[in-house]
């Protein structure tokens, strides 16, 4: 989906630059399991809360995506970051879901260290690459 004049608007210059300099798909109105296709993660940025630590995940996403081996990222638009919240048991915001093929395998809440990324997130796009879930409990409890 196209990333529109008014969402960019709404959304932090650092998100907006994730999808406009960086070219991250906008995925807003997808179901889950029509993302892109590859290992992704995708960035839930909190739409509508302004909260402190979206402009900074947005800042190390790119670098995340390259360390762990992705395809690249893609950001969630109001209505994805919805379903994904329902479909994770309501993670909390903002969050990394790693996509493979667009569904879901694992997610990691909130601002992280740099190592305690790598080391949470690594996991995830291991069982993505392999095509398996990491957990049969909900991704937001086991993974948060």
């Amino acid at each position: 989906m196209t990333l529109t004049r008014s969402d960019a608007a709404a959304l932090h210059p650092l998100v907006a630059r994730l999808i406009e300099v960086q070219g991250y798909p906008w995925l807003d109105g997808e179901t889950v399991g029509e993302g892109p296709a590859g290992v992704r993660l995708l960035f839930l940025p909190a739409h509508g809360r302004g909260h402190v630590e979206t402009p900074d995940i947005a800042v190390v996403l790119p670098e995340l995506a390259v360390a762990l081996g992705t395809d690249g990222g893609a950001v969630a638009g109001p209505a994805c970051e919805r379903q994904l919240r329902e479909a994770l048991g309501g993670i909390a915001l903002p969050a990394i879901v790693v996509l493979r093929d667009g569904a879901p395998v694992g997610s990691l809440s909130r601002m992280r260290d740099w190592d305690e990324f790598l080391d949470r997130l690594a996991p995830l796009v291991a069982a993505a690459r392999e095509g398996s879930s990491l957990a049969a409990t909900p991704l937001s409890t086991a993974l948060s």
